[in-house]
């Protein structure tokens, strides 16, 4: 399938799965992802042809606007303790935990450091859809620390 069909496909499924979730109030991050996984199942976008410098362009940049546009530098400055601390050493010890869990499962030690380094970063747009129903306070710390 070629790049401008897999875009347009994307670009009428999101908003539709979104709405269909908002009408029957349940979580949109959870029927993205089955609606995704169901996309991926037809034959036509097993192998699709979207290059990653797409995605980063394209996709990318707006969301993490938007997430720049709702968010409170004030509660930033409030909250920077909590920010500062989780966004280290939350992330060097899930780092240190998927490299254990790597080197248990037979990698070596560089390479599940590695891994877990990939690993490690949450991604701030994903926290921001889940963390929703949280208060504020919670929904500040995880999305900057993201």
């Amino acid at each position: 399938m070629r790049c401008l069909e897999v875009i347009v496909v994307i670009l009428v499924a999101v908003p539709a799965m979104a709405w269909l979730a908002r009408r029957l109030r349940w979580n949109e991050p959870v029927l993205l992802v089955a609606g995704g996984c169901l996309i991926g199942l037809t034959p036509e976008f097993r192998t699709p042809a979207l290059p990653s410098p797409v995605v980063l362009l394209l996709f990318l940049p707006p969301l993490l606007y938007w997430g720049s546009l709702t968010t409170s530098l004030r509660e930033i400055r409030t909250n920077l303790r909590g920010i500062v601390l989780l966004s280290t050493g939350l992330v060097l010890a899930t780092a240190a935990a998927v490299a254990g869990v790597g080197h248990a499962l037979g990698l070596a030690w560089p390479l599940a450091f590695a891994l877990g380094a990939v690993v490690a970063p949450t991604d701030g747009i994903a926290v921001q859809a889940v963390a929703r129903l949280l208060p504020r306070r919670i929904q500040t710390v995880l999305r900057r620390r993201a």
